[in-house]
């Protein structure tokens, strides 16, 4: 299966490493959120799963960590990505730019809508700000690199 699916990427010329990093973010951030989830429903600070959160202070918090979560996944995705990081980041922005507004619909009695809009609003800019972080952080290597040899 692997295999094939790598034939296939490069017979239509898409980089396996591209295509890994994006899958490494779209992951990384899906375990940290559903482990923050479960932990606040566990802890009675959000409602129980089968219940609808419609709390401010509750959509707050989750807005919150999901925003920190996509940065984190954005700078991951960046890291693998090295060279196409830009792309990287770019395609998983709005992948979650895209779920997030197919999860206005699906979401419609589980959630305002205001908090799907929200993620699908900032889903493009929190990843392209994680991107921003790693280029950073690499120029800053790259620097350290160069002072360390001259």
């Amino acid at each position: 299966m692997l295999v094939k699916l790598r034939r296939w990427l490069k017979k239509k010329n898409i980089p396996v490493r591209l295509v890994v990093a994006v899958a490494v973010g779209i992951v990384l951030s899906k375990i940290l959120m559903f482990i923050t989830h479960t932990v606040l429903h566990k802890l009675d600070v959000f409602p129980a799963l089968d219940k609808p959160m419609f709390d401010n202070r509750d959509l707050s918090i989750a807005l919150a960590f999901h925003c920190v979560y996509a940065v984190i996944a954005a700078y991951f995705t960046a890291q693998i990505a090295k060279e196409r990081a830009r792309k990287a980041v770019f395609i998983l922005g709005s992948k979650e730019a895209i779920m997030w507004i197919i999860g206005i619909i699906l979401l419609w009695n589980h959630a305002p809508a205001w908090f799907s809009l929200t993620k699908a609003i900032l889903g493009i800019p929190l990843s392209v700000f994680g991107g921003w972080i790693y280029r950073k952080k690499r120029e800053r290597d790259e620097l350290k690199a160069l002072k360390a040899v001259g």
